[in-house]
């Protein structure tokens, strides 16, 4: 049917939405296309990423989140080594980053109630 109507069908598997193309129009709409599927995949993934990171200052908090919520969690570290390990050992969750925009002003390690020096985020490996 396509075949004989000179066009073509492309689905997003980003939206779903399915969209009937005629052939001598592919090449003009593929860059823009596949420029908008590249800005809403990544539009998802950080709308992703801010709804699964949570924000504790008490250890309480830290190890509730992960247990029962996952994702990442942003809270202050001491900086050693030793913290890090600790916290580590007692729930599988690691330092993933130091973000860019950490704001330690008043900010307290989690675990040892030091004044931090870093704002972290942590999470577990799956």
């Amino acid at each position: 049917k396509d075949i004989e109507k000179q066009q073509v069908v492309i689905a997003r598997r980003d939206t779903g939405e399915k969209q009937f193309v005629k052939k001598e129009d592919i090449v003009n709409l593929i860059p823009n296309l596949l420029d908008s599927i590249q800005n809403n995949l990544f539009e998802q993934a950080k709308q992703f990423r801010l709804n699964n990171t949570h924000t504790v200052s008490t250890y309480a908090d830290f190890k509730e989140v992960i247990k029962n919520k996952g994702g990442f969690i942003r809270c202050g570290w001491d900086g050693s080594a030793e913290t890090e390990t600790a916290i580590k050992n007692e729930t599988k969750a690691t330092i993933r980053v130091i973000p860019f925009d950490e704001n330690t002003k008043g900010l307290n390690c989690i675990f040892s109630g030091k004044p931090a020096k870093h704002e972290v985020i942590f999470a577990k490996a799956y």
